[in-house]
């Protein structure tokens, strides 16, 4: 850490200090570590500038990895970077985020242009963690909004394959945190210290070796980084933020084309995400708004209201997930009378005896009188005056058909075989066939809308006259 507290809690900073009178402090105890109020000692040396460390190893915020001269090399790289890339942004070396009650190695917030708002943490690992304790800080930060960036000591851990077959090829370690850091995020990040140079994992190619282990085929995968000139000096390296998730990744100029796959692949990722997000908050709303249904109105409008979000789901559904219940309910109100309304009417089409209701009732689909493009094409009339209107032609060949046709049809539901009439319609035309157990002259004068003139239903009713009513069973006989 760059800062710490004397024993009058005033702050000292590390390359500002005092460093005679400081490292005496460090000796007599009198210097505490600002979160934990720890002692910490003061270290300065030829390669690494100054800097604070705990005494001892304890539970505080700011301990988030060893504490050595490498660790605060590699801190200080990546501090000198972000300074020369984004000179006008707020950057903080060591900085405490209260909200998560962590210490980022290197914090930055975009105050101007295209990236204002944005937060970073760039940590940059030099000790050993386990992907438990990287995926709980990680969580941390996306909960803050912040998004974390995890630079590895390349010395540490970049790490190739021990495996006899494949020693001097390149193959890397399949057990490393490295390799467990990119199944996460599809990325890798290794900064040489010595050089300055980093690596950056973003495609990897997979071969498989085959060895017999007491007399048994065994094979095994290894990865290998591909290709090799993934590197750069981090000088040269750049921060490429996505438009649609403000997301950032560290790349240079040589490898963006090669990189536009695994970007692909990770912008799907934060779709899918954002996806599954989204439809756990419209579930959860949802639920809250049913509940508010069955509380305020009678249980058969409360279940016509019901029907009539799920068949206008894909419509309403940010209405459903962001508006309160009254806002809601409020804004929909038209459409909620309206289908309670519906729903009294076509029950009363269905049970009605006459001719042109009973018709209404064949050019409604089930979902018809819920369905939001429905109803505004319904507008201001009922659901009887909408279909007359809407389907006045058919009405007519229906009415026809009756009228001009009944004796016809009402023998025809007379015959007693209802499934020989069945077969014989639909030779000539399955789209007559009734399928009701005991069909009426009604019955089957409403299949006759499905016709296109008066003229069709003529020759369709001359059909069945001579086909099925007038039909003479022995006329076959005389085929034999």
């Amino acid at each position: 850490m760059l800062n710490c507290v004397n024993e009058h809690n005033k702050t000292l900073h590390a390359s500002t200090c005092d460093e005679v009178a400081t490292r005496q402090l460090s000796k007599d105890n009198k210097l505490f570590c600002p979160f934990c109020k720890s002692n910490v000692s003061y270290r300065n040396g030829d390669i690494v500038k100054a800097y604070f460390a705990h005494k001892n190893i304890i539970d505080c915020p700011s301990y988030g990895a060893e504490e050595s001269e490498d660790h605060e090399k590699g801190k200080q790289i990546i501090y000198e970077w972000l300074k020369n890339q984004y000179p006008d942004a707020f950057i903080e070396y060591e900085y405490h985020i209260t909200a998560t009650n962590q210490l980022a190695d290197v914090y930055i917030e975009h105050k101007h242009g295209n990236l204002k708002g944005l937060k970073w943490a760039f940590e940059f690992q030099h000790s050993s963690i386990t992907l438990g304790s990287w995926k709980k800080r990680h969580e941390l930060y996306e909960k803050a909004g912040i998004q974390d960036f995890w630079v590895l000591d390349k010395a540490i851990f970049f790490k190739l394959s021990e495996a006899k077959e494949v020693i001097g090829t390149g193959a890397r370690r399949r057990d490393g945190f490295d390799c467990s850091i990119f199944k996460e995020t599809n990325l890798c990040y290794l900064l040489d210290l010595k050089t300055g140079v980093m690596t950056i994992d973003f495609k990897f190619r997979k071969s498989t070796k085959t060895r017999r282990v007491r007399g048994i085929e065994r094979k095994n995968e290894y990865f290998y980084h591909n290709p090799s000139q993934h590197s750069c000096h981090i000088d040269r390296v750049r921060v490429k933020v996505n438009d649609e998730f403000k997301y950032g990744v560290l790349m240079f100029d040589a490898i963006e084309e090669q990189m536009k796959p695994t970007l692909s692949l990770i912008i799907s990722g934060f779709r899918r995400k954002l996806e599954a997000e989204l439809e756990r908050q419209l579930q959860e709303q949802a639920k809250i708004k049913k509940a508010y249904i069955k509380a305020n109105y009678e249980s058969e409008d409360a279940e016509n209201i019901w029907q009539f979000m799920i068949k206008n789901r894909e419509i309403i559904k940010d209405d459903v997930r962001t508006l309160p219940e009254s806002s809601f309910f409020k804004k929909y109100s038209n459409y909620i009378d309206k289908v309670i309304s519906n729903c009294k009417e076509l029950e009363s089409l269905e049970e009605s005896n006459e001719l042109v209701k009973k018709s209404l009732k064949g050019f409604v689909f089930h979902a018809d009188p819920y369905k939001i493009s429905f109803l505004n094409k319904q507008g201001d009339n009922s659901l009887e005056e909408h279909l007359k209107l809407e389907h006045k032609e058919k009405i007519a060949l229906i009415e026809y058909a009756y009228n001009n046709h009944r004796e016809v049809l009402e023998k025809l539901a007379s015959i007693f075989n209802q499934k020989r009439v069945k077969d014989k319609l639909e030779l000539i035309n399955f789209s007559l066939v009734v399928y009701k157990t005991n069909p009426t002259a009604m019955d089957y004068a409403l299949e006759y809308r499905r016709c296109e003139s008066t003229k069709e239903i003529d020759e369709y009713i001359e059909q069945i006259r001579e086909e099925i009513i007038d039909y003479d069973p022995s006329k076959d006989f005389d085929l034999w």
